[in-house]
């Protein structure tokens, strides 16, 4: 089978043979689950690699995948596109490979760098909708609620990280293979000797949400323990879910959250949810989201179905102004030498990265509008802000400090400049698929398309 357009469509093999695999998720900011008009979308395997198949759909999706990337795709029902099809399996076959032979060798992902690239990832994907509301509706018209959502998609990173890491502790296994300077030069003129070098920013950040005031905080403990009073006095759950809970994304579903696992929760969730007996409500259970009643429905494994009932202190104005003068006393300090990361910790919402090295600077909207306001004009060692941006609740906004690190204007690629980084990326790429070509012998591997 052909690895067709490995440069435009699949990434180096150093950095992406998986990339299709574990792309953005079928969630972009337009038609969920959209695919190319005059696409095929009746699904059949195409390929079977160890005990798992791949589908049509997988192939469908990865290609829009790329299309909501930016990746100009060819017209369904062209030769391009049916060379695209044939690379995008070819592709997925690979991850597949990989993927199974991370698993067969027991590695292991570290929980918290998990969790930290999954909410990169959840943070990067809702801020591509207009607001968080309009990323909450697309994720409830999916037939997921949020909870689901983020399971799935650390779902997606793991496998993402497992493939990193096996990729990582064999390459010093890789297959010896040689770059010539003609492929230099023929990959610098094919594919950035006529581009732009994209202008890139790094920067740092501190995320400052309000938090609500003491009487707030009584106001829904006492409401939360009414609705507690209500479920032990026979009134049914999904009810009261319905009734009460603010959490819009499962509220129709009686709160209910489905299947999960305790590493996607926040830790005192999990902690109750945990120790809870079936069918018992517990609360309240306090988390920055505000107080939950929790009931577990069932027990499988190392999940429990869970329904919850969220009721959130109100915010008010003097809250608001109390974490706005506290993000200006972190600038402040910031300006006059603290380190950002100091205080992201001290101050900030933990949940949140701090550094961001050079990402394009047309890709700043991936943080919020406000972002692109505020970073207009960046320069190198200056601190922005605090200024105000959409926060993790849809209608509670939070502030963002950021010191920029570093910025590169956008020019014309030199050869020179770059020779050394095409060459290690295809020395890469070369050795990679000629190690995954070798794995083939090692997994069955049926291709049906």
């Amino acid at each position: 089978m052909r690895r067709g357009y490995h440069v435009k469509y699949l990434r180096t093999a150093a950095a992406g043979i998986w990339g299709l695999l574990c792309g953005v998720p079928m969630l972009a900011a337009q038609e969920v689950g959209a695919t190319p008009d005059s696409v095929e979308t009746v699904d059949r395997i195409v390929a079977v690699v160890g005990d798992t198949a791949i589908l049509y759909s997988e192939i469908i999706e990865s290609i829009v995948q790329a299309g909501a990337q930016g990746e100009e795709l060819p017209d369904p029902g062209t030769p391009e596109f049916d060379d695209l099809t044939q690379a995008t399996l070819t592709n997925l076959v690979d991850s597949r490979i990989l993927l199974q032979k991370a698993k067969e060798s027991d590695i292991q992902v570290p929980p918290e760098h998990l969790d930290s690239e999954t909410d990169r990832r959840f943070r990067e994907i809702r801020n591509s909708f207009p607001s968080a509301t309009d990323f909450q509706n697309a994720v409830t018209s999916s037939g997921r609620s949020l909870v689901q959502y983020r399971q799935w998609l650390r779902g997606q990173v793991r496998s993402q990280m497992l493939i990193d890491e096996y990729v990582r502790a064999n390459r010093d296994k890789l297959p010896p293979v040689a770059v010539t300077e003609e492929e230099i030069q023929a990959y610098f003129e094919e594919n950035l000797s006529s581009e732009t070098r994209p202008a890139s920013i790094s920067l740092e950040q501190v995320v400052i949400e309000p938090v609500p005031g003491e009487a707030a905080r009584d106001s829904s403990i006492q409401l939360t323990e009414q609705i507690l009073a209500e479920l032990r006095d026979g009134k049914d759950f999904e009810v009261a879910a319905r009734q009460y809970s603010m959490d819009m994304s499962n509220r129709e579903q009686g709160g209910d959250l489905g299947w999960i696992q305790r590493s996607v929760l926040v830790p005192a969730f999990a902690d109750a949810a945990w120790a809870a007996r079936t069918g018992q409500p517990i609360g309240p259970v306090v988390t920055r989201f505000g107080y939950h009643i929790i009931r577990v429905d069932n027990v499988r494994g190392g999940e429990r179905k869970i329904r919850h009932i969220l009721i959130q202190p109100m915010i008010d104005e003097t809250d608001f102004r109390r974490a706005g003068e506290q993000a200006m006393a972190v600038a402040d300090s910031i300006r006059e030498g603290a380190e950002v990361r100091v205080m992201a910790e001290r101050h900030g919402v933990q949940e949140v990265p701090v550094r961001f090295p050079e990402i394009p600077y047309d890709q700043i909207g991936q943080f919020g509008e406000a972002y692109v306001q505020a970073l207009s004009n960046p320069v190198p060692g200056s601190v922005i802000g605090p200024f105000q941006t959409e926060g993790f609740i849809p209608g509670r906004p939070v502030f963002a400090v950021v010191r920029i690190t570093g910025y590169q204007s956008e020019g014309a690629w030199e050869l020179e400049d770059i020779r050394e980084q095409i060459r290690e990326s295809l020395l890469n790429e070369k050795g990679y698929l000629k190690f995954i070509d070798e794995l083939r012998n090692e997994v069955y591997v049926d291709i049906r398309l």
